[in-house]
């Protein structure tokens, strides 16, 4: 029997959801679906409360919902300043879900998806570095930008009916209010399919070998780690055909720029007269 650990993952709460399909370890479990925040029969009061003209904003630091380009270019930072974080502070991060898809095509964000997920201790953050604040300069901030990192008191629970806590921690720029997800994912040591089951309470669950060695790579530029057995992964939570399909709704992937390009992208392109 294995030793009960607690890992876990980072989903980025920034856009679209994933669709819902089978998941390495279980294919035949059946999904749970989404609760009201309003519903008050649950274990646990919901904790991390979003902005409500913009569910992916966090309802304490977000003035106003920024445009399409700002957004991509506020989540990219995210990233980048997460993954440094973590990288600083010796804690280990994959990507997996939607940021794994995005690394898939071309290493970065995608822009049709905008989640993005990492693996971490959370026991750890929560003993040693909640509600600690981060500060960095870069370009598009010259006099710099404060990040927060902030742990669910209420990721001790460990049974998937948290369904209104299934973050755990989150990243959170605290000038636009754009925030990464953190949520933990736990061994289940009784799951039927027996050892080495991995859960989040947001109803993914995925065998440690298909995460474990992890392998190194870059992300938006920035050192970071994906599962060995990335492509199993993405597959079965995907299908075959979001590895290969290059058009999706009004985007087409542009193998030249490594990205995905929209009608409108061109046209704002067409009109700039310095491109």
């Amino acid at each position: 029997m294995l030793p009960w650990r607690l890992l876990s993952l980072l989903t980025a709460g920034l856009g679209g959801g994933a669709m819902t399909l089978p998941d390495p370890a279980a294919p035949d479990l059946p999904k749970r679906g989404l609760a009201s925040n309003s519903d008050s029969h649950f274990p646990e009061p919901k904790y991390f409360h979003e902005s409500r003209y913009r569910i992916h904003y966090d309802a304490r630091f977000a003035k106003k919902g920024l445009d399409d380009a700002a957004q991509q270019q506020g989540i990219k930072v995210l990233i980048q300043t997460y993954l440094a974080t973590f990288r600083e502070l010796g804690i280990q991060t994959w990507l997996m879900h939607g940021t794994l898809l995005g690394w898939w095509w071309g290493q970065k964000a995608c822009p049709l998806m905008h989640s993005c997920v990492m693996e971490a201790d959370m026991y750890f953050l929560a003993a040693y570095y909640n509600m600690s604040t981060y500060y960095f300069k870069y370009d598009q901030a010259p006099k710099g930008r404060y990040f927060r990192l902030e742990v669910n008191p209420h990721f001790r629970h460990r049974e998937p009916d948290d369904v209104l806590n299934v973050i755990d921690a989150r990243w959170i720029d605290m000038e636009n209010g754009l925030f990464i997800d953190i949520t933990a994912a736990r061994y289940d040591i009784g799951h039927k399919k027996g050892e080495g089951i991995l859960y989040d309470k947001n109803g993914h669950q995925f065998r440690d070998t298909y995460v474990f060695p992890l392998l190194d790579t870059t992300f938006e530029g920035t050192p970071a780690k994906i599962p060995y057995k990335y492509r199993d992964m993405l597959a079965s939570e995907y299908g075959e055909k979001a590895l290969k399909r290059t058009e999706y709704h009004d985007y087409t992937f542009n193998d030249a720029t490594m990205t995905w390009i929209s009608p409108k992208d061109e046209d704002e392109k067409i009109s700039d007269p310095s491109s």
